[in-house]
């Protein structure tokens, strides 16, 4: 019989999910506008970029889990979705907000708000907008959680989706003092196989060229 290699392929496109820490990450995100960030950050887009072009040359093998997760969630309704994300977001260190949520405004929305303390006690406002989509997210989409933002005084966003985001998206995203964090399907399917999100690991073996070789 075959084996089959279970290990997790990673992909990335604004963030490193696998590094991605609350604390260290959205506060260098919101202070990028300091002088003496901007360097760090510069060298941070680097490494991201140079991990994002290993992966693309690397060899990446089927799991079936993944898309079995990616096909769960276009099936979810909006408010579950939703609390999914929410759930996520705690697990990655974000103090989620219960009492503000699901408040629409003209320009926009957000579908959760939360709070990341750092180290040297320093509390940043995080914006979440979740979008169950079946085709990419577009920068408009990205313009009008922007706008909700400044309702919030929201100085971080992320955006979620089990989709992905079209080229224009990205941009929009990483445009003004604020940078937007996008997540889109496969790092979601990164997340929940780093914290255990309602999955169960399983472990398994793939058969080394020896065993393959019938010389």
């Amino acid at each position: 019989e075959n084996g089959h290699d279970l290990e997790l392929s990673k992909k990335g496109r604004n963030v490193d999910i696998n590094r991605f820490d609350a604390n260290k990450d959205v506060r260098s995100i919101s202070e990028a506008k300091m002088p003496h960030h901007k360097a760090r950050n510069k060298a941070k887009k680097a490494s991201f970029n140079v991990l994002d072009n290993d992966q693309a040359n690397s060899d990446e093998v089927d799991e079936p889990w993944r898309q079995q997760l990616l096909e769960a969630l276009i099936k979810m309704n909006p408010k579950k979705f939703e609390l999914f994300c929410r759930g996520l977001l705690t697990k990655m260190g974000i103090d989620i907000d219960d009492k503000i949520g699901i408040q629409y405004v003209a320009d926009g929305g957000v579908d959760g708000f939360g709070y990341v303390r750092s180290d040297d006690y320093r509390t940043t406002r995080v914006a979440l907008q979740a979008k169950r989509w079946k085709g990419k997210v577009s920068a408009p989409e990205i313009d009008k959680f922007r706008g909700a933002m400044d309702k919030f005084n929201a100085e971080f966003g992320i955006f979620i989706t089990n989709s992905d985001f079209t080229r224009e998206a990205v941009i929009t995203a990483r445009e003004g003092t604020r940078i937007i964090t996008l997540i889109n399907g496969d790092q979601i399917c990164d997340l929940v196989a780093k914290y255990n999100y309602y999955v169960e690991p399983v472990t398994t073996y793939r058969l080394k060229d020896f065993y393959l070789d019938q010389d």
